[in-house]
């Protein structure tokens, strides 16, 4: 009986101690994911600067978002694609299908944020969202309205 009670008494002690160790690591992790979004923001800045043309309308006929040029496309690696289509599952298809969609589109549905479990593997969608059309999972980054990848369906 008192070689069980040690024995849980050591559980619980580790058990407390790993709870304490991930608290500790998850602060240490918050600031750096705030630098991130920082930094992040200041390189758009810093683009936004270099083009002025992305802000003004040109001729003053068009507005900005028609003259701003497209970001580049997000470049996600096979095992990234995998990892999406791990965590988000289009439903299947039905009924009359909607005009598809390319990446620089742009985005009108509602978009729902990346879960968190996959943002922490794929840094790079950190802030991103996406939506489902077509069975197409639409990926936008981060305060971006265009796609910036397009999963088709399997």
């Amino acid at each position: 009986m008192i070689i069980i009670c040690a024995g849980t008494y050591i559980a619980v002690a580790q058990i407390k101690s790993l709870k304490s160790e991930i608290s500790g690591l998850e602060k240490e992790l918050a600031p750096l994911k705030r630098q991130v979004a920082i930094s992040e923001q200041q390189e758009k800045a810093r683009k936004d600067q270099k083009n002025p043309s992305a802000t003004a309308p040109a001729n003053g006929s068009r507005p900005a978002a028609e003259v701003r040029p497209a970001s580049a496309a997000l470049a996600l690696s096979p095992d990234e694609i995998r990892l999406i289509r791990e965590y988000i599952k289009p439903s299947p298809v039905a009924g009359a299908a909607a005009q598809p969609i390319s990446i620089g589109d742009p985005v009108t549905t509602g978009t729902i944020p990346l879960p968190s479990p996959l943002t922490d593997k794929i840094p790079k969608l950190l802030g991103a969202r996406f939506t489902i059309r077509n069975g197409s999972i639409i990926i936008v980054k981060r305060e971006s309205h265009r796609a910036d990848a397009v999963l088709g369906p399997n």
